[in-house]
């Protein structure tokens, strides 16, 4: 898939630890819709502990943009690049993964799952209820581990949570 003349979401390689201050210039200068998603993490310094937003995904973020605009991007300082797939060019992530990252991001609910024995590692499975309601993603384990992956199949990566309750549904592919 290649970008277009409607806006879609693209990866943009960053320099390592750039990725808030490229989201904020791309942002604020381009007044281009962004994302990075972050996470909280514990660091430990020699003298204390301090928990810290970190990028989920070390040296990207997320820009939604047309085909004119790949220019204006690549030009911003701290950008190395796009993700691409081959000859076939910058790699348009699909509106619907975008968002289930977000909701996945964005929640601070703890989610396990049981009694769904079976579900298979491999299986597509959607939300069924609760708070993640209609995500769909992957069972990465057996399910009595609760382990269920959102995979943003652009980047090749995927997003871990555990699902609590009988939520899950498998999807007829």
């Amino acid at each position: 898939m290649s970008l277009s003349n409607e806006p879609q979401w693209v990866a943009v390689y960053t320099a390592a630890r750039a990725e808030k201050a490229v989201t904020e210039r791309i942002a604020e200068d381009l007044h281009y819709e962004t994302y990075l998603p972050l996470h909280r993490v514990l660091r430990k310094w020699s003298d204390r502990l301090k928990s810290v937003e970190v990028p989920l995904i070390p040296s990207y973020t997320f820009v939604k943009i047309t085909e004119r605009q790949i220019h204006y991007v690549r030009q911003v300082q701290g950008v190395t690049g796009f993700v691409r797939f081959g000859s076939s060019g910058i790699a348009v992530i699909p509106q619907q993964e975008m968002d289930a990252m977000r909701q996945l991001v964005d929640s601070e609910e703890a989610i396990y799952v049981h009694n769904t024995h079976m579900l298979h590692k491999g299986a597509r499975v959607r939300v069924a209820a609760g708070h993640f309601a209609g995500l769909q993603g992957t069972i990465i384990k057996g399910c009595e581990d609760g382990n269920f992956s959102v995979q943003i199949s652009q980047l090749n990566v995927s997003l871990v949570m555990t699902i609590e309750g009988d939520v899950l549904e498998a999807i007829d592919e």
